[in-house]
Order: structure tokens, then C-alpha cells, then sequence
């Protein structure tokens, strides 16, 4: 899981990701603005569906006024006619049926006598439906010219319709009959009305009375006229507002949108109200099918960039970063010798690539030098010691083998002249003499020890060490032990001289500061080297703070003998914390002196 987080991590921070990213922000405008013309399209799809909505309402409003005059001519005819100026039955008759024929629009046609007896009819009239509706007829006879009835009416057909009336005048100009008309109110769904061609697919018109009943739609108006509004909330809105256009849920559950106004209507006598109401989808299905197709040009463009841009990104930049980054890695790790091994051309990253290859190629050569100068300083520190330890040999011989010998003969010259002596007070000089000479000898021959001892020359590392350690607990009461491991050969003369200096130095500082009671030598070969071992059970120091001083020049013991493992080509640490005693480990490489090789 962690190497799933760190490698999503690399992949969203890394440098590729960035410059998909800037590509994708680069497209951001494109998508701005196709979600802009897409707002654009969709107001203009509203404000085009609003203007055919007030188109359409033009439209009904001449429908009905063409309707009503071509009913009117049609009721005047009938009323002029000889058959039924006549009050021939059988005649009227054959006449109103031709006439419902040749116009379908009408559910019913017909005459009536004043007493409301129906003289001619196209289809059946129930003799109660003719009772009720005396009152229009009534009219009809009183205003003596055309006239509209209420709305809903149904005394002629059984369909929802609105009625008719023409007064028909015998010979002295009395109404004598009436002729009657009943318009089909569905007759916009089947005659060459205007509106279905304004009508946009999947849309519908309904014009409604104030009370909520369907006086017309389209399409499929036969089960809706005369029926309530199925919106209760739309036509809340449309009675509050009269005119405007809202959003809703339809009852089917669809999101539509409704526009509305009042239309003077003068086939219903109460306000009445037209709708055209469009499924939001369908409204804006031109819209929304240019804004998918934008969007999937614009989105294949993307694509196409993005694909471009990881390739190209690949080989013009990404490629020369992970260079540089691993170059850098591995210049970090100390190879100077590192190079990008990229074209060095005049753009940004190439101008970069020339930069760093010149800035690793300037720390290697200052490597080089410093190297040199190191080398150099090695084998001046190695001629140093060489010179020093040769200079301390040969003052160490020439204590012993000049002074020490002098001394000797001196020595024995006081001995044979007391022995021949016979004064007491020359006897008790030459003795004092005797003793300072004595006393002499063996400071020149610890000196002599100290500067070099010669068995380190004649026996070598190991048995030096063993008279040593043993020398150095005898002068100061330590309970000492050495150990070592048998070297077959004797070692080359620098390693046993640093060796030895380091175990010399360690048990200094041991009888100087440890206060120990016990110490412990060991010289061991592990793993192609020489390994040695000063620890004691003393009060112990901390390495950290002791170090510090010795740099600030305190404590030269401490970096000599560093120094000293260092020429040698080894190295050496302190083991220490204050009440737990000190070990001094320093190891060296194993190389036999060379006439034995």
C-alpha cells in the first residue's frame, strides 16, 4: 500500500503530470466558451420557443375568426334556404345532411322550431338535452342574428363542442325556426389548422378556460377536451401570473417547460388561457446534441494532446530532466566523472546540460588536484614518521652503543679505583660517583627504550608489544594481560612502527588518566587485517566532548594516534562512556615486509 501511495505520488508530482496538467488548463478556455455557446444555444432555443408560442396563439386567434365567419356563412345559407325557409322536413333534412358531410368539422347540424322541436338534424338530439338548453335558443330568436353559446354545451352531440345559432324569417320577416351548428371542439387535430406546423415535435398546445377545462390541444385532443387541467401547480402559476414561462415536473414526472398568456377567445365567454408546453430535453435536444458534439471534437483534441504531449514531452523534455536528475544523483554520490551525455543546443535545458557537465567536469579536475595535493601530503606525513622513527633509532643507538657505553667504562674505571683506594673520604666520593653514573645509565637506557625499542627492530611486533605491556604494569602495579595472534612473517616495518606507537600511546593515557586496575592487550587477524586492542576497567570519558577538545588543541594523544592508523592505511574508534572503562580498537591491512615476499 505504501509503495502504491509513493508511486501515485511520483506519478501526480512528477514533471509529465505537470505538463499534461498544463495542457489540460490550456484547453480550460475551449471548455469555457463551448459551455458558453452551449447557454447561448440553449436561450436562443428559449427565446425561439417563446416567439412560436406567441406565433401560435396569432395563429388560434385567426383560426377561431376564420372559423366563426365561415360558420356564420354556413348558418345564413342554411337559414336562406328554400327548404328550410319552407318548413319542408324531408327537404331540410337532405339539406343538413349534404352540408355535415361536406363539413366534418361540425359534430352536429340542424334546425329547431321556435317551441324547441328539432325539424331537420344530422345526428340524433335527445329530447332532454333540448329542454335544457331552451335558453340559447331563446336568444337566438331574441337578438334575430348570430349567436354564440356557452361553453360546455353538449345539446346537440355528444362530443365536447360549442354551439351555434342563426335565426331562420318566413315571408313577413318573423323567426319562424332556428338553424343550429355544433363545432367540434377537436377540430384542430384533423383540418388544415396552422398550428401543427408551429407545433415543435414532442411539444403540445392546450388552451384553457379560467376554471382550469381544456377547451383545445394538440396533439391528441380527443380524450382532453372538457377535461381539468392535469397540472394543478402549472395552472396555480398561470392564474397567479396570466402570462410569463416557468419550469416544473409535469404529473408523468418529466421536467418541462411551460409558457403561457391570456387569449381573447369568442367561442367561450369566460377568460381563457393558451399553453405550449415542451419536455426540457426535447426543448433543447439541439443544443445539448451541439454541445456533446463540440465537446467530443473538443475532447478528442484533448486526447490527441495529451497523447502528443506525453510523447513528445518524453523525448524533448522528460528524457533530458531524468538525466540531469540522474547525473545529479550520481554526482551527489562522488562520481565526478558523471556526464549528462546530452546535445548542449541553445534552448533552456540545453543551455542546463552544458552548465552542469561544465560544472562536473570543474569538480573533478578540482578533485584531481585536491587529490594530488592529498597524495602528496601522505607521502610527506609517511616520510615524516619514516625520518622520525630513523632519527629516533639512531639516537636510541647512539645513547646505547656511545653513551651508554662510556658511561659503562666510567662506571667500571670508579670501581677499580675504589677498590685500590685506602682514604675514606675518596672512597665516599667515588661511591656517590659510582651511583650517579648508575643512576645515569638507566636513564639513558629507559630513554633509549622509549625512543625506540630495539627489540621492536630485532624481534618484532609482537614480542615488543609483549615486553611493553609487561614493562608498563611492572612501573605501575596494572595487572596486565596480552594476547596475540602468531603472524608467520613479520610485518611490513611501517605497520609494525604505527602499531606499536598506537598501543604505546594507548597505555600512556591508560596510567596517566584511567585509573584502572587491569588492562588488556590483544593483536588478532580477522578478515585480511591486523587488529588491535587496548581496554582498560578505568573511570572511561566521553569520546564526543573528548574529541571536541582535541580539536581545539587540548588533547593532541586522541588525533595522533588517528593520524598514525590513517598513514598506515587503517583506522581506529574509541569505545568509551564515563564508569564503564575505554577500548582502544585500530586495525591495520596486513602487508609483509618486502624482502619476504
Amino acid at each position: 500500500m505504501r509503495n502504491l501511495a509513493k508511486l501515485l505520488g511520483q506519478m501526480f508530482l512528477g514533471l509529465r503530470f505537470r505538463l499534461l496538467l498544463l495542457v489540460v488548463l490550456t484547453c480550460t478556455p475551449l471548455i469555457i466558451l463551448t459551455l458558453h455557446r452551449a447557454g447561448e444555444d440553449r436561450r436562443r432555443a428559449m427565446s425561439s420557443w417563446q416567439q412560436r408560442a406567441v406565433r401560435m396563439m396569432q395563429s388560434a386567434s385567426r383560426e377561431e375568426e376564420k372559423l366563426m365567419g365561415e360558420t356564420r356563412q354556413l348558418l345564413i345559407a342554411m337559414a336562406e334556404s328554400a327548404p328550410i325557409r319552407s318548413g319542408n322536413r324531408r327537404n331540410s333534412k337532405k339539406l343538413v345532411d349534404e352540408l355535415y358531410a361536406s363539413y366534418p368539422r361540425y359534430a352536429n347540424l340542424g334546425v329547431i322550431s321556435t317551441n324547441g322541436e328539432i325539424l331537420a338534424s344530422a345526428s340524433p338530439v335527445p329530447m332532454k338535452s333540448v329542454a335544457r338548453d331552451k335558453e340559447f335558443f331563446q336568444r337566438v330568436i331574441d337578438t334575430a342574428g348570430f349567436v354564440i353559446g356557452d361553453f360546455p354545451a353538449q345539446p346537440f352531440s355528444a362530443r365536447p363542442s360549442v354551439n351555434f345559432g342563426y335565426p331562420v324569417f318566413d315571408r313577413t320577416g318573423q323567426a319562424s325556426s332556428a338553424v343550429f351548428a355544433a363545432l367540434d371542439l377537436s377540430w384542430f387535430n384533423r383540418f388544415g389548422s396552422e398550428l401543427p406546423a408551429d407545433l415543435p415535435k414532442g411539444a403540445t398546445w392546450t388552451e384553457i378556460s379560467r376554471d382550469g377545462t381544456i377547451l383545445a390541444r394538440y396533439p391528441v385532443p380527443k380524450d382532453w377536451v372538457g377535461r381539468q387541467y392535469p397540472d394543478p401547480n402549472v395552472l396555480k402559476t398561470i392564474l397567479t401570473n396570466r402570462e410569463g414561462a416557468t419550469e416544473e415536473v409535469d404529473a408523468s414526472g418529466v421536467p418541462t417547460f411551460y409558457t403561457y398568456a391570456p387569449m381573447q377567445n369568442q367561442l367561450v365567454s369566460q377568460e381563457t388561457f393558451a399553453i405550449l408546453e415542451t419536455p426540457k430535453e426535447i426543448l433543447f435536444v439541439s443544443a445539448d446534441r451541439a454541445l456533446a458534439r463540440n465537446l467530443g471534437w473538443l475532447g478528442f483534441a484533448a486526447m490527441l494532446a495529451i497523447v502528443l504531449g506525453w510523447v513528445g514531452s518524453n523525448f524533448l523534455i522528460v528524457r533530458p530532466v531524468k538525466a540531469l536528475v540522474h547525473s545529479s544523483t550520481r554526482l551527489a554520490m562522488g562520481d565526478l566523472s558523471t556526464r549528462t551525455g546530452l546535445r548542449h543546443g541553445r534552448d533552456e535545458l540545453g543551455r542546463l546540460t552544458l552548465a552542469f557537465d561544465l560544472m562536473a567536469q570543474a569538480l573533478e579536475q578540482r578533485e584531481l588536484e585536491r587529490n594530488r595535493a592529498s597524495h602528496k601530503l601522505q607521502a610527506l606525513s609517511h616520510r615524516l614518521v619514516e625520518v622520525q622513527e630513523t632519527e629516533r633509532r639512531s639516537i636510541a643507538r647512539e645513547l646505547h652503543d656511545e653513551i651508554g657505553q662510556s658511561l659503562t667504562v666510567a662506571e667500571l674505571n670508579l670501581h677499580a679505583a675504589l677498590e685500590n683506594s685506602s682514604q675514606d673520604a675518596l672512597t665516599r666520593r667515588l661511591q656517590e660517583s659510582i651511583d650517579a653514573v648508575g643512576k645515569v645509565l638507566e636513564q639513558v637506557h629507559d630513554l633509549s627504550l622509549n625512543l625506540r625499542p630495539s627489540m621492536l627492530d630485532d624481534l618484532g611486533l609482537e614480542s615488543a608489544l609483549r615486553w611493553y605491556t609487561s614493562r608498563q604494569a611492572s612501573l605501575t602495579g596494572l595487572h596486565a594481560r596480552f594476547r596475540a595472534d602468531p603472524l608467520e612473517r613479520r610485518i611490513d616495518p611501517i605497520i609494525e612502527t604505527e602499531c606499536f606507537r598506537v598501543a604505546q600511546e594507548a597505555l600512556t593515557n591508560v596510567v596517566r588518566h584511567s585509573r584502572a586496575r587491569e588492562v588488556a592487550v590483544e593483536l588478532k587477524r580477522r578478515d585480511g587485517q591486523l587488529h588491535l586492542s587496548v581496554k582498560d576497567d578505568g573511570v572511561g570519558f566521553d569520546v564526543n566532548k573528548l574529541r571536541e577538545s582535541a580539536v581545539r588543541g587540548a588533547s593532541l594523544g586522541l588525533l595522533s594516534m588517528e593520524e598514525r592508523a590513517a598513514l598506515a592505511g587503517g583506522g581506529l574508534e574509541y569505545l568509551s562512556s564515563p564508569g564503564h572503562g575505554t577500548e582502544v580498537h585500530a586495525w591495520f591491512p596486513i602487508k609483509w615486509r618486502a624482502e619476504e615476499s
